[in-house]
């Protein structure tokens, strides 16, 4: 019976052993807790890079940090890029990408598909010169195309080095292109989806950098279905069908073709939000790396931040090391969700934070908002007249109604 019980304990230690291995070379993520990169019933971001050079930023999964899962359905994705003295540098190369990447997904009978859009801006980090492009991916099956039946824009279906067909275009002779930018000026990007008058679905990219917003294309996808439900999705339920991810995200990488570059010096301010129906609103759960893209940095530290007014962004600067993970969490960070709930409509509401605000217009006199937690002064104005003036406690974890009559 000894001997018996002394072979099954060895047994049980040599199978131990092998789970263990296993477990590590399956998952190699030592450094990393398993909450901070999320694991839930949906999808796994352990099936994403975990190491540097990876696309570094400020990306919504719909994962929490706790492992919980989320859906976004909207209309409109936007981000906001803040350069101080940025430069990159990889083998006397100075262009990097800022890549603004989203899903949209259209369902039609009982078939799904998906796409991959990708508003970007190609810069040369040394002369400050910047050129915006847009690429449309086909993510609806495993190495699926498109073709000039399939989409029609300002660009052009192109070959790609993954053996597969992929839509193109770059911006030309349009009022903010080919621009030197300033040291700290601002660039914003934005893209949409909709439905073109003749029932096809459309997807229109945009950028504002200084001259006001620019539509520089418009891509329709050339369905003959009647389309059910067509939108931009973050979802952490489920994958495309090609099994990516449906994510977005504003990302910072080389400059194409799956290259890589090197931050030397300077730091980014990124921000991401989308349209909830009534207002654009930083989302709530966000990670420092992307998935989808194939273009990467080095020597990025990615960490969370706020204005002064409490708005949430991204903070990139340079350094070794870096840790991949969560950014912040409605569920464990020094963030809150305010809803304004008012009948009176077209109203302006102000919130001041320790002497800075930030403005926004409610037409429909409801909104929504993720902030950092603490005392706000919120004033709500209609035709400029002030009609609520009151401090307000945002708490952390929290959701919050603010009801204004």
């Amino acid at each position: 019976m000894n001997d018996q019980k002394s072979e099954m304990l060895m047994l049980f230690g040599w199978v131990f052993a092998i789970m263990i291995i296993a477990v590590v070379m399956l998952f190699p993520y030592s450094n990393y807790q398993f909450t901070s990169l999320g694991i839930s019933d949906g999808v796994n971001l352990y099936a994403c890079k975990y190491a540097e050079p990876a696309p570094m930023g400020l990306v919504d999964y719909g994962v929490s940090s706790y492992g919980n899962v989320y859906n976004i359905s909207t209309h409109s994705i936007q981000s906001s890029i803040t350069l101080d003295n940025f430069v990159t540098n990889f083998s006397n190369d100075y262009n990097a990408s800022i890549q603004l990447n989203l899903n949209v997904m259209l369902r039609y009978e009982n078939k799904t598909q998906a796409y991959f859009a990708q508003n970007v801006i190609l810069m040369n980090t040394k002369t400050k010169q910047i050129n915006f492009i847009d690429n449309v991916w086909n993510d609806s099956g495993i190495n699926a195309s498109l073709s000039t039946n399939s989409i029609m824009g300002n660009g052009t279906v192109s070959p790609s080095n993954k053996n597969i067909t992929y839509y193109f275009y770059q911006a030309e002779n349009q009022t903010g292109d080919n621009l030197t930018l300033k040291n700290n000026q601002t660039v914003f990007l934005r893209t949409n989806s909709s439905i073109s008058r003749n029932g096809k679905p459309e997807i229109t990219f945009y950028y504002n950098d200084g001259y006001g917003w620019e539509e520089y294309d418009k891509v329709e996808l050339l369905v003959n279905e009647s389309i059910k439900n067509y939108s931009i999705v973050i979802s952490g339920f489920n994958y495309t069908p090609s099994y990516n991810f449906y994510d977005a995200g504003i990302i910072l990488g080389g400059p194409g073709d799956g290259y890589n570059t090197t931050l030397i010096n300077g730091s980014a301010y990124l921000t991401l939000s989308y349209w909830n129906g009534d207002n654009f609103q930083n989302v709530q759960d966000a990670y420092n790396f992307g998935c989808d893209t194939e273009e990467g940095i080095n020597n990025a530290i990615v960490n969370p931040d706020f204005y002064s007014n409490g708005l949430l962004y991204a903070n990139i600067s340079s350094g070794k090391n870096a840790y991949l993970g969560n950014l912040w969490s409605i569920n464990s960070s020094d963030i809150g969700v305010l809803y304004i709930n008012s009948s009176i409509k077209n109203i302006v509401i102000s919130f001041n934070k320790n002497g800075h605000t930030f403005n926004n217009s409610l037409e429909n006199g409801t909104g929504e908002f993720t902030l950092e937690s603490g005392t706000y002064l919120i004033k709500v104005y209609k035709n400029k007249s002030i009609i609520y003036d009151k401090n307000y406690t945002l708490k952390q974890e929290k959701f919050s109604v603010l009801n204004i009559n």
